[in-house]
């Protein structure tokens, strides 16, 4: 009996080369997201010390430097404005991309779940021929007995 092959073996490696690269570009936005958001953070940090500093000076500071502080916090607030956005925006990729790969790993799935399928029906059928083989044998040495 033939070798056995699976006529759909192209579109399954198809299928692992694509499902190998969504997770690389998943895991590519998902590094992108922590960075932004360790920036996100280090900006509250930023601001926090910012507010403090301005808060233990409260009582000795000039008008000229109550209204730079409250400068760089407007500054402080509209650069985390524009980060959550950012990150906001990474997160909806990171979704589109995660549902990307459900999608391929799915269709892999059906082809690896199609492939096992069709190489037990193989097995079976050449042990069926293996059989009639064995029959074939068998009944050729009785009648020449």
């Amino acid at each position: 009996m033939e070798k056995f092959t699976f006529k759909f073996e192209k579109i399954l490696d198809y299928k692992k080369t694509i499902e190998n690269h969504k997770k690389n570009e998943y895991g590519k936005i998902q590094q992108k997201l922590t960075k932004e958001e360790i920036v996100l953070e280090d900006y509250y940090k930023f601001k926090d010390k910012l507010k403090n500093k301005k808060d233990r000076s409260y009582n000795k500071i000039n008008i000229a430097n109550l209204q730079l502080y409250n400068n760089y916090l407007n500054d402080m607030n509209r650069l985390i404005a524009v980060q959550e956005g950012i990150i906001e925006q990474t997160k909806e990729e990171l979704e589109q991309v995660k549902g990307e790969l459900l999608e391929v790993s799915k269709e892999k799935k059906i082809f690896e779940k199609l492939k096992k399928n069709r190489y037990e029906e193989y097995l079976y059928d050449t042990k069926k021929e293996e059989e009639k083989l064995i029959d074939t044998i068998v009944s050729f040495k009785a009648s020449t007995h």
